[in-house]
């Protein structure tokens, strides 16, 4: 039965398919009565009046099989009619005959294989000789949807009347070879069927018979699951005799859509086991599979299945059975994946387009994946895979040129290992040539990768030749390349800057001459960055440098108590990491002043420290932290030109001048000049004023505690605050925060800050907040001027009360 009729037009499927199953109500009716008065003739008459519908053409392939289950359903009532001979009272041989009279071969084949069921549940017959006659017989339908569900009808009625081993019709019904010859050949010629349906119609309807294929997929796949049920399904067996034959029928039958499904169900419905001990078998059969078949989710499906299967068995290892399993994926996986890629001449000659690695990648991906969970912390297994990636990027692609999804593979692949072997990956032979095949974008992306685990597991740099090969590794994010795009986002520039600056802290060393070598040696890439990077990296540096100090510091102690039993004195010493860090700041002051002022500052007070626990006294350190002193003071001079940057970072100055010991009394005076000079210059008055009142400070702490030029700076605050209320009455909270200068230093007991200066302070602020009340314009600013006195009385009243 050849028949091709095309199928009718979308808007004619629901009545058709009413139509159709209304005739098959019908005829159950009557099927249903004849059955209860136990006619046969009539039974079998109605039973084919109604397979008759399943001879249509014109019904989709969805809508055919909503009908097929209708007849389906009212079959199992004629099935368990001729089961029963009480009823029907015929031998099983005549009435097997006898439908094969039918006059349409539909239903003719559709009965055969109902009383087939129950002829061989009758034991009157070798159970293998009807199921031969049975699958033979249906090979006379054709058509592919009619052929393809009457396959399905016989498995589903032959499913349970198999001579499989163990059950009932082994022995003269045949044995495990009879039962599965008889379902490899229902899948035999299901695919063939299902394939065929592909060629009906048109070649303009290709994307609907696909559809309508893909929707009916499950019915050849129904197959390959029944036989995976067979008791006799053993290893050996599937080993020896299932498997090979349908990996032979699957790549012989040259279709891509059933090729796809077939090998990706065949790692679906068979056990784990059955594909170790048959992994080359498969792996060979892929290599045969269509080039355009994508054998990516495949192979992928059969690792995954197989690493879940691997690590959870107690046995572990010992349940591959003395399969290498590495060394088998190795050795196929490249055939599998250079099917669909060019010829090494074909690529050299231009005679096809580039082609398009991503599949291939991402089986290389998988396969690294598989491989440290299999095998965690392999380097050996990892470097081999990378090998063989960068063996396939030679012949189809040329360096740094691999972008897009073809570079998205390369990145997980290569970001894969850094979990489980973190700087292990550097030693590789070929983790770093397979780099080299990425465009900018990609090797920054790996560099992110390997820098964000190493710091945030928190990896160790312990030798310089680690610091040296992370460093070259990882040049996408520490300078500018030829292939760097011109656009660059700013925020994330200096995230990936910031990121690179931490890698400082992972450096780890017993030994403080090699720890200072590897710092100096990040200085130098580092270096290599351009003004861009070196405000956000090299600081860093600077503070790697100074922790060393401390450990300096413990050594000379140590070797003052035990002399030369404490070991040999380091090369470095504390100057020369002070030498150190003078060069670091230099080099940052020519790209950004602001953050370099900040870090002599910091130096200057490390300087302080430094000379604080010096063994050989006090002054050892002191010309060191003049001279960081100077420099901040030279760079504030000549680099700071924004008045309100100038009187932040004058602040800056006091907080550390004001914690400074070391300083010879004539040099912390000069700077002290300086520094209430140049805020006594500053072009905001109100900014000028709170400026010199900070500087006071400089005369009223650890170095100095000279109340009279306190009062002076103080006093000085107080002429530039009156001039400037009187011209802006809503600047009166001035006179607050003068108010609050004197309290503080009055109740640090400097004397020349007396109590009556402050009562004058209070009558004054009184004043001039009253006054900036009463003017529309400073009344918002008097109001708040007045909160804050309010908290200033309450302070004084709390005072006077604890006295």
């Amino acid at each position: 039965e050849m028949s091709s009729q095309a199928t009718a037009y979308p808007e004619d499927q629901v009545r058709l398919l009413d139509e159709a199953s209304a005739v098959v109500k019908e005829q159950s009716h009557y099927l249903k009565r004849a059955i209860q008065d136990c006619n046969t003739r009539d039974a079998l008459k109605h039973a084919s009046n109604m397979i008759c519908e399943l001879r249509t053409s014109l019904l989709s392939p969805k809508n055919y099989y909503e009908l097929y289950m209708q007849v389906f359903q009212e079959m199992q009532h004629v099935h368990s009619y001729f089961e029963d001979k009480s009823r029907h009272g015929r031998k099983m041989v005549d009435l097997y005959e006898s439908v094969q009279h039918a006059g349409n071969i539909l239903p003719r084949l559709y009965l055969l294989a109902t009383v087939g069921s129950a002829y061989i549940k009758s034991m009157d017959a070798p159970a293998k000789d009807i199921l031969k006659d049975v699958s033979e017989l249906c090979k006379g339908v054709q058509h592919p949807i009619r052929g393809l569900f009457l396959r399905y009808y016989v498995s589903q009625m032959m499913k349970n009347r198999l001579p499989d081993t163990g059950s009932g019709f082994e022995g003269e019904g045949g044995d495990m070879d009879d039962a599965f010859s008889f379902v490899f050949s229902n899948f035999d010629e299901s695919n063939r069927l299902w394939v065929r349906m592909q060629h009906q119609a048109s070649a303009r309807d290709k994307a609907k018979r696909e559809k309508e294929r893909h929707e009916l997929r499950v019915i050849v796949g129904a197959n390959l699951v029944r036989m995976s049920q067979l008791e006799g399904m053993t290893v050996d067996y599937y080993t020896r005799v299932a498997l090979p034959k349908i990996l032979d029928h699957i790549t012989s039958v040259r279709d891509q859509m059933s090729q796809q499904y077939l090998l990706e169900s065949v790692i679906l419905v068979f056990p784990d086991e059955f594909h170790i001990a048959t992994l080359e078998l498969l792996l060979t059969a892929y290599a045969k599979a269509l080039p355009s078949v994508d054998m990516q989710p495949i192979v992928v499906a059969l690792m995954n299945r197989l690493s879940k299967f691997l690590t959870e068995q107690d046995a572990g290892k010992e349940a591959l059975g003395g399969c290498d399993v590495f060394a088998l994926f190795r050795a196929h996986l490249s055939p599998i994946m250079e099917r669909t890629l060019p010829s090494p001449q074909q690529a050299a000659s231009g005679d096809r387009p580039a082609p398009d690695l991503k599949p291939a990648l991402e089986i290389q991906a998988a396969f690294m994946a598989f491989t440290n969970t299999l095998y965690p912390g392999s380097a050996s297994y990892v470097d081999l895979i990378l090998g063989s990636m960068a063996d396939l990027l030679k012949k189809h692609c040329t360096i740094g040129g691999l972008g897009g999804d073809a570079a998205r593979s390369v990145v997980d692949m290569l970001s894969g290992p850094l979990k489980t072997l973190s700087l292990s990956v550097l030693s590789m032979e070929h983790y770093p040539s397979l780099m080299e095949f990425l465009d900018f974008s990609g090797r920054k992306e790996v560099a992110i990768a390997m820098v964000t685990i190493i710091t945030e597991d928190n990896h160790t740099l312990t030798s310089l030749d680690a610091v040296n090969s992370l460093f070259r590794f990882i040049g996408a994010l520490v300078r500018d390349e030829q292939d760097a795009p011109g656009g660059v986002d700013k925020e994330a520039f200096v995230t990936e800057q910031q990121l690179v600056a931490r890698l400082v802290h992972q450096v780890r060393s017993d030994d403080v001459d090699e720890m200072f070598q590897m710092v100096t040696a990040i200085r130098g890439f580092f270096g290599q960055g351009g003004p861009k990077r070196l405000p956000h990296t090299l600081p860093a540096v600077l503070f790697g440098a100074a922790q060393l100090l401390p450990r300096l510091r413990d050594l000379e102690a140590r070797r003052a108590q035990e002399g030369d039993e404490a070991g040999p004195p380091p090369a470095v010493t504390q100057k020369k990491v002070f030498q150190f860090m003078h060069k670091t700041i230099t080099a940052i002051q020519q790209n950004d002043s602001e953050v370099a002022l900040q870090l002599w500052l910091v130096a200057a007070g490390t300087a302080d420290q430094a000379d604080r626990h010096s063994l050989t006294g006090a002054g050892s350190f002191e010309a060191i932290c003049y001279e960081f002193l100077t420099q901040a003071i030279m760079c504030y001079e000549e680099e700071i030109t924004e008045t309100s940057k100038q009187y932040s970072l004058l602040f800056n100055f006091v907080g550390i001048l004001t914690q400074i010991t070391c300083l010879e009394p004539e040099n912390f005076d000069g700077l002290a000049q300086k520094l209430t000079q140049k805020a006594a210059r500053l072009l905001k008055k109100p900014l000028q004023c709170r400026a010199v009142a900070a500087c006071s400070h400089l005369f009223w702490c650890e170095s100095r505690r000279e109340g009279k030029r306190v009062l002076e700076c103080l006093q000085k605050c107080l002429k530039v605050t009156d001039a400037h209320v009187q011209s802006d009455p809503s600047a009166a909270g001035l006179w607050v925060e003068m108010l609050d200068k004197y309290i503080s230093y009055y109740d640090a007991a400097v004397e020349e800050v007396q109590l009556g200066f402050i009562q004058s302070l209070l009558n004054l602020c009184q004043e001039h907040i009253s006054f900036a009340e009463k003017d529309t314009s400073s009344a918002e600013a008097g109001s708040k001027a007045r909160a804050h006195f309010k908290e200033s009385l309450a302070y004084l009243r709390s005072c006077k009360a604890s006295v």
